[in-house]
């Protein structure tokens, strides 16, 4: 029963293609090895180096099985109500840019990025009517421990900011509202013509990177040791997301962000 629990749980790891909205709900079987996928090189446009050959499996033990169910079990629920909206533009640093009108342009965090700070003990939102370079500073997220900078991803001037959502954040401690946005920018520059903005599927393979990290940092963590229970089982039968530096520890932890970020 341990093991078709397991199994379960390791089909819970959704595909890159289902976050960005792309496809209803489906379970990625390949642990984010897209290049051997033809769904994600079909969705993609391109041809499968796999197309016709038959695609071999490594050999694994029970043990491996079980720890691969475990990963995508914790992978999952840290992911868990976030998306990949193809409509707008992402960046290296986290933050995602959407246009609402002529020059004025929505930015918001990228909740299955920031979700791995949680808990958040105070989000500093930029000011209204600051005027900013791109890659500046113009805000920040903080930890007990760590504060991390949200650098403008286009130069231009905060119109407002959504003092909702920074409320939600202080009060849960939590990226809420991944989908929504944080401030607003009026920016003469247009999006698609800075380089280091990501759209469509070039924001695919950059999320599937920061997917693959975050799923190399919990199996190193579950090797050495780490019990993979992430918590009690809640009333509702769901169970609770231990946060990651929980699973991981300090020092990996820190490694981690130190990737991402």
């Amino acid at each position: 029963m341990i093991g078709s629990a397991r199994s379960r749980e390791a089909r819970e790891l959704p595909c890159v293609w289902s976050l960005a909205g792309v496809l209803e709900m489906r379970p990625c079987d390949r642990g984010y090895d897209c290049d051997s996928c033809e769904l994600f090189h079909a969705l993609s446009g391109h041809r499968c180096a796999v197309r016709n050959a038959a695609v071999r499996h490594p050999v694994v033990s029970e043990r491996e099985r079980a720890m691969e169910a475990d990963v995508g079990r914790i992978v999952s629920r840290v992911m868990n109500g976030c998306r990949l909206d193809l409509d707008r533009w992402y960046g290296r640093d986290g933050l995602w840019v959407a246009g609402a009108e002529a020059e004025t342009l929505d930015v918001g965090l990228v909740g299955c990025v920031w979700r791995v700070l949680e808990p958040v003990r105070e989000i500093v939102p930029p000011r209204a009517g600051l005027s900013l370079d791109r890659g500046e500073t113009c805000g920040w997220l903080v930890r007990s421990d760590r504060s991390i900078p949200l650098r403008l991803p286009l130069p231009g001037r905060i119109l407002e900011v959504n003092d909702d959502l920074v409320a939600r954040v202080r009060a849960s401690g939590t990226v809420d509202g991944p989908e929504e946005w944080l401030f607003r920018l009026r920016s003469e520059q247009d999006p698609a013509s800075d380089e280091s903005l990501f759209r469509g599927e070039e924001a695919l393979v950059w999320h599937l990177r920061k997917l693959r990290a975050l799923k190399g940092a919990v199996r190193e963590a579950l090797e050495s040791g780490v019990e993979a229970e992430v918590g009690p089982v809640l009333a509702d039968g769901g169970v609770p997301v231990r946060h990651l530096e929980q699973v991981l520890g300090p020092e990996r932890y820190r490694a981690l962000l130190d990737h991402l970020f």
